[in-house]
C-alpha cells in the first residue's frame, strides 16, 4: 500500500516565502527512526507536465515518540529512483531438504530401528531410527515451491550385535530402501534495478538536553534531482543510530518556473560508505575513477559531492576530527581542492547540547547538514565525448583499533544550455528570518543579510536591490561585484531607515541586473516572516562572571570578552582583557538606536562546558534597581550575538519581567543555580525518572528568584526539575553527570 499526502503551500514549513505557483507534498510525517535501518514510505509527486525553477527539500527532525537518542548519529535522506532496468541474478535451489536441513544425501526406508543393549532388562532392545520429513523441489519453472512431501526413518548405519552377556560381537548394515543424492536447480531471480540518490544528509544532535517536543527544520535545495521526483517515488530515511531515536517529517516544495538550466541526466559516481585502511586501498579500490558518456545535447556539467568522515580512535583523530582536502580529477587532470571541513560546530543553531557539539569535525556538526560540494566542470567536457571523473583524499596513515571511514554521495549532473543570458535570483533571506538554521543570527534590528545568485550565463556584475518591512518605506541598494552563471554572494544591506509596517513581514526584490531589464523575473521577489527585537532602558547593567578558562597563565587573562556595537559597527562599550574567574558589573549607557552585544570566546568552548576544567561563568542583563532584563545561556560555544533597542519602534513593547525559567548549568557534576521570575510564592521540586520527587525546596517568596540546588547525593542520569505556583507549572530536565 503507497501512503499518498498531497498538501498546499504552507507557511508553517518556512518562514521564508516565494513567489510563484507552489505544490507541496509531505512524505514521511514524524516517522519514528529509533533503530539502525531503513524506513521506506511512497508518495505521489507532480508529473512532467509543468516546469520547476526550484524544488526544496524542508526536512524537520525531532525527537521519536520516546524522546530524543543522546548520540550524533547519520540520518540520510534518499530517493529510491526505478531505473526501468530490468537484471537478474544467478540463483541455485535444492531439489530437497530433510527436516529444514539441505544435506548431500539421504538415506532412508519405511521402516529402520536401531539396536543396543539394554542394561535394564539385560536383553536386546531397540527404537524406530530418527524420522525424517523430506520436502521435494521438482517444478524446474517454480523452483522454490515444495511439490511433495515425503517421511521416511534413517537408514544406512550399522547395527550392533551382541552375545548373551550384551557383548558387542558382530555388526550388520541396515540397508535403505531409499537413497536421494542432492542436486540444484539453476534459474534467474530479476529484479528492477534501483538507484538510491541521496537528497539530503543531517546529523543528529546530542538529544539529552532537548525537549520532547523538539523539531527543528533544514532546507535542501534538490531542483537537479527533479527527473526522478515525478509521479510516485519511494523515499527511505536511513538512520544509523539506536537508543530513543529522532523522527523525520519531510516536505517537498515544487515552485512552478524555468530552472537556470535544464538537467538532461544524473547518473552517482560514488555512493555509499567506505572504510580507509590506507591512502593506497582508499584510492585503488574505493574511489577509482569512473568514464561517463556526456550526452550529445549536454553543454554544462557539475560534480556534486558530499563526504562526511567517521572515527577517531587512532592517532590522527581520523576520519571524524581529521581536516583534509580532498581533490576533484577530469581526465586525470586536477581541476578543484575542497577543503572537507566544517569549522563553525560553535556557531550551532541547535545549542547548547549534551555532548561535544562544539567540536569542528569533518563535514558536519551534531544537529546539522553535511555540506554538499557543487563543482562546475562544463570546461572540461565535450559533448558526445566520454569523461573520466576521479576524487582523491588527502593521504595520511593511522593506528588504533577504529578504522576511519567516510560516508561518501557524489553525483554527475547533466545539463543543457543556461536558459537566460541577464538575470540574477534572490535564494535566502538570512537576517531577519524565522528558519531554525538562522536562529544563531536572528532576531535584528540592524542590517539584514541576504544570498543572491547568477541565474544567467552572462557574469552579473551590479544589482539594484530594494527591500523594505511590507507596507514600509523602500530602501535601495546598489550591488557591485562579479558572481559567474550559478554562484551566490551573501549581501549585507544597510540598516532599513525605519523597521515600521503593516506586518513583521522582510520582502526584498532584486531590479536591473548589470543594468538591464532581467530575463527573467519570477526569482527576484522573496518575504521573510520575522520577529522583533527587545528594547532595554538607556541605562542597564551588565553582570559578566568569567570561568577559569585562560589564554595566558601567567596574566590569568580571560578567554571571553564581551563588546558593544551600533548599528554602524562602531564599538560603544568593551570589556577589554577581563581577568578569569571574576564576577565584573558594568552600568552601561545607551543612546536611542539599535545594538549588538557580542560576547567572545576565544577557545570557542563558552562560559560554561561539561567536558572541561573551566567551570561556570554567567551574562546577564539587569534593570538598574529592579529586575532581570536577559540571562543568556553560558554553554554557547563560540559567541553570542544578540540584537536589541533603546528607545526604537522596531523593538517589542517593554516586558517588565521578560526573563524565563533558567536552570546552568546543565549537564551538572553538582549544583544547579534556577532563576526566574514568579508573581507569587514559588516551590521548587527535582524528579527523578520515574516521577518521584527526591528534592523539594520551602515556599520562595514572589519576585526574582534565584535559588542554588545541591544534586551532589543524587546518581548519574536524567532528572527534572518542577517549578509551580498556584498559577503555573515549569518542568525542565537536567542531566547529572
Amino acid at each position: 500500500m503507497k501512503n499518498i499526502y498531497l498538501l498546499f503551500l504552507s507557511v508553517t514549513i518556512s518562514s521564508t516565502i516565494f513567489a510563484g505557483d507552489t505544490t507541496t507534498v509531505r512524505i514521511h510525517d514524524h516517522t519514528d527512526m529509533t533503530w539502525y535501518g531503513n524506513y521506506d514510505e511512497w508518495g505521489e509527486l507532480p508529473d512532467a507536465t509543468n516546469d520547476y525553477r526550484k524544488v526544496y527539500l524542508h526536512y524537520t527532525m525531532g525527537c521519536a515518540t520516546g524522546g530524543c537518542s543522546d548520540w550524533d548519529y547519520t540520518s540520510q535522506i534518499i530517493v529510491r529512483h526505478r531505473t526501468g532496468a530490468i537484471d537478474s541474478t544467478l540463483q541455485n535451489s535444492p531439489m530437497f531438504t530433510v527436516n529444514g536441513i539441505v544435506l548431500d544425501s539421504v538415506l532412508f526406508s519405511d521402516t529402520a530401528y536401531v539396536h543396543f543393549w539394554n542394561t535394564t532388562s539385560n536383553a536386546l532392545d531397540s527404537n524406530l531410527t530418527t524420522l525424517l520429513e523430506i520436502i521435494e523441489y521438482n517444478d524446474a519453472t517454480n523452483p522454490t515451491n515444495p511439490t511433495d512431501t515425503l517421511y521416511g526413518f534413517e537408514s544406512g548405519f550399522y547395527n550392533m550385535e551382541f552375545d548373551s552377556l550384551g557383548n558387542i560381537i558382530d555388526s550388520f548394515y541396515v540397508v535403505p530402501s531409499y537413497t536421494f543424492l542432492i542436486n540444484y536447480h539453476n534459474w534467474y531471480q530479476v529484479f528492477d534495478v534501483i538507484e538510491n540518490y541521496e537528497l539530503a544528509r543531517v546529523i543528529t544532535p546530542y538529544g539529552s538536553m532537548l525537549a520532547n517536543n523538539w523539531e527543528f527544520t533544514t532546507t535542501f535545495d534538490v531542483t537537479d534531482f527533479i527527473q526522478i521526483l515525478r509521479d510516485s517515488v519511494e523515499i527511505r530515511c536511513h538512520y544509523s543510530g539506536w537508543s530513543s531515536g529522532f523522527s523525520a517529517t519531510l516536505d517537498f516544495e515544487f515552485i512552478e518556473g524555468t530552472p537556470p538550466r535544464d538537467v538532461v541526466k544524473v547518473e552517482n559516481i560514488y555512493s555509499g560508505g567506505f572504510s580507509y585502511n590506507s591512502s593506497t586501498d582508499f584510492e585503488n579500490t574505493k574511489l577509482i575513477p569512473k568514464k561517463f558518456l556526456i550526452e550529445a545535447n549536454s553543454t554544462n556539467a557539475m560534480v556534486k559531492m558530499a563526504s562526511t568522515g567517521h572515527g577517531f580512535d587512532n592517532n590522527q583523530s581520523a576520519a571524524e576530527f581529521k581536516p583534509i582536502d580532498y581533490f576533484l580529477k577530469i581526465d586525470g587532470t586536477q581541476t578543484h581542492t575542497q577543503y572537507n571541513w566544517d569549522a563553525d560546530c560553535g556557531e550551532n543553531p541547535i545549542y547548547p547540547q549534551g555532548g561535544t557539539w562544539i567540536y569542528d569535525r569533518a563535514n558536519w556538526c551534531p544537529g546539522k547538514r553535511a555540506q554538499a560540494f557543487d563543482h562546475e566542470i562544463t570546461p572540461f567536457i565535450i559533448a558526445g565525448d566520454s569523461v573520466e571523473v576521479n576524487i582523491d583524499f588527502q593521504s595520511y596513515s593511522w593506528s588504533g583499533t577504529q578504522t576511519p571511514s567516510y560516508i561518501i554521495e557524489c553525483q554527475l549532473f547533466q545539463y543543457s544550455d543556461a536558459n537566460f543570458s541577464n538575470s540574477a535570483e534572490i535564494t535566502d533571506i538570512i537576517k531577519p528570518s524565522l528558519k531554525d538554521e538562522h536562529s544563531r543570527k536572528n532576531p535584528i534590528c540592524g542590517r539584514p543579510l541576504i544570498e543572491i545568485r547568477n541565474y544567467g550565463s552572462a557574469p552579473l556584475t551590479t544589482l539594484d536591490i530594494e527591500y523594505k518591512v511590507a507596507g514600509g518605506t523602500i530602501n535601495t541598494f546598489n550591488w557591485v561585484g562579479n558572481l559567474a552563471f550559478n554562484e551566490t554572494e551573501e549581501v549585507e544591506l544597510p540598516n532599513l531607515a525605519n523597521w515600521s509596517g503593516e506586518a513583521n513581514v522582510f520582502e526584498v526584490t532584486l531590479k536591473n541586473p548589470n543594468g538591464q531589464a532581467d530575463d527573467y523575473d519570477e526569482n527576484n521577489s522573496m518575504q521573510s516572516e520575522f520577529e522583533l527585537v527587545a528594547e532595554y532602558p538607556q541605562s542597564f547593567a551588565l553582570w559578566f562572571q568569567t570561568n577559569g578558562g585562560v589564554v595566558n597563565t601567567f596574566t590569568q587573562v580571560s578567554e571571553s570578552s564581551w563588546e558593544f556595537f551600533d548599528e554602524n559597527g562602531v564599538s560603544v562599550h568593551s570589556s577589554g582583557d577581563l581577568i578569569s574567574n571574576t564576577q565584573f558589573r558594568d552600568t552601561l549607557t545607551f543612546s536611542a538606536g539599535c545594538y549588538t552585544f557580542v560576547v567572545s570566546d576565544t577557545d570557542e568552548d563558552g562560559l560554561d562546558f561539561w567536558a572541561n576544567n573551566d567551570g561556570s561563568g554567567m551574562v546577564r542583563f539587569r534593570e538598574i534597581g529592579a529586575t532581570w532584563l536577559k540571562s543568556f545561556n553560558a554553554d554557547f560555544g563560540t559567541n553570542i550575538v544578540h540584537q536589541f533597542t533603546v528607545g526604537s519602534a522596531q523593538s517589542t513593547s517593554s516586558n517588565t519581567h521578560p526573563i524565563k525559567w533558567e536552570i546552568f548549568p546543565n549537564p551538572t557534576k553538582d549544583k544547579i543555580l534556577i532563576e526566574g521570575f514568579s508573581d507569587e510564592k514559588t516551590q521548587i521540586f527535582v524528579l527523578n525518572n520515574l516521577g518521584e520527587r527526591v528534592i523539594k525546596t520551602e515556599n520562595i517568596q514572589a519576585g526574582f528568584i534565584s535559588k542554588n540546588i545541591d544534586l551532589s547525593r543524587l546518581s548519574k542520569g536524567i532528572y527534572f526539575v518542577e517549578i509551580s505556583n498556584n498559577k503555573t507549572t515549569s518542568i525542565k530536565k537536567v542531566v547529572k553527570q
